[in-house]
């Protein structure tokens, strides 16, 4: 089945939210149909309760966490489902996080609030806020700083903790990493929540510059050194003995052996398509051995049915774990997986030169 068919199967067969993907993503969109699927996408009972999450609070715990109603959850559905800067009431929702990137800064700042500071800039990148200057100036800056670390191929991050006091004993089985990698707060590696501001500035007007040093830093992540990182990266200090157990690395499920647990295979597919954007992605063996794994999931010709796990919904859990991949359709039926698999892979291969190693996609 040509791309084309399998396109047009989804329109036929999908809810709103795939129709309307599909339409805006995957083919050329009619300018009869464009403004009737988007009202259709806006009044879904899914978007209405995922834009209902996004409250405008701005503590660490409303913007970080597993809760649908922290923005990092809500941000990513509502980004997945297609809505963009200028859709529906998305702007007035969006501005009290907007006013707050611009008053953080003015704030003494740790690690805990250089990453929150990262997932907002990061989300509304996606949601087509690049175009505002903070959230431009900030998603440039974290290039720019990341990429000065990661250009030294420095993987050896950890320091002996048993020279710093104050850590505690639930953390004897972390690493930690080298305070002096950041002494104003200012992480110099890559989260995973900045891979999603860089895809979306990778296809906004941002410059060779920057598109050559994301894609070496995307480099570094593909190194087998970052990969055998501790997953969360480790223990951070974030004052005087004071510590906190890190996250968010940006570990690639099914690289060679590593990462193959059922807790990070359940993100395969969302990784796959989050970096599909990266020449040097798409280029590595990790992508293309995974994509040929995906391909084995084929029920029908350019339909696909993938493991439940490898599409979950569930709520209040970590979008950037796998665990919010639902596109609204009714999981109580039996096409539900069907046209979701279908539409991820789609996705999936939309950025992937067939000819470089997929093979029956």
């Amino acid at each position: 089945m040509k791309n084309t068919e399998s396109c047009d199967w989804l329109l036929q067969n999908g809810g709103p939210i795939v129709r309307y993907l599909t339409e805006k993503e995957m083919t050329r969109p009619c300018a009869s149909s464009a403004g009737e699927m988007r009202e259709e996408l806006l009044q879904s009972s899914v978007v209405r309760y995922w834009m209902g999450c996004l409250t405008g609070r701005t503590t660490f715990s409303d913007i970080h966490g597993s809760r649908d109603t922290c923005f990092e959850n809500v941000m990513g559905k509502l980004t997945l489902f297609g809505l963009r800067k200028g859709m529906g009431d998305l702007d007035r929702r969006c501005e009290p996080y907007l006013v707050w990137l611009k008053k953080v800064g003015e704030e003494e700042q740790d690690v805990l609030t250089v990453l929150c500071r990262s997932i907002v800039v990061s989300f509304l990148s996606a949601a087509g806020y690049s175009t505002e200057k903070e959230v431009r100036d900030l998603v440039i800056e974290r290039i720019e700083q990341i990429h000065e670390f990661t250009g030294r191929r420095n993987y050896s991050i950890y320091v002996d903790r048993s020279k710093f006091k104050g850590i505690p004993r639930a953390y004897d089985n972390y690493p930690l990493v080298d305070p002096d990698l950041y002494p104003d707060g200012d992480f110099p590696l890559p989260w995973i929540y900045d891979i999603f501001a860089f895809r979306a500035i990778f296809h906004y007007s941002c410059g060779n510059r920057i598109r050559n040093m994301i894609e070496d830093i995307v480099s570094y992540i593909l190194d087998l050194r970052y990969q055998q990182l501790h997953e969360g990266y480790g223990i951070v200090r974030t004052g005087n003995k004071r510590y906190h157990v890190m996250g968010w690395g940006v570990w690639l499920p099914g690289y060679g052996r590593l990462h193959t647990s059922a807790h990070k295979m359940a993100c395969l597919v969302q990784r796959l398509a989050l970096m599909s954007s990266f020449a040097r992605v798409r280029s590595s063996k990790w992508f293309s051995e995974n994509v040929n794994m995906l391909a084995g999931y084929e029920n029908r010709p350019g339909r696909y049915s993938f493991p439940r796990e490898y599409i979950r919904e569930k709520r209040n859990s970590y979008y950037v774990t796998g665990a919010h991949m639902g596109l609204g359709e009714d999981r109580r039926l039996a096409s539900a997986l069907e046209i979701e698999s279908t539409w991820w892979m789609r996705k999936i291969l939309n950025d992937f030169d067939a000819t470089e190693g997929v093979k029956n996609a």
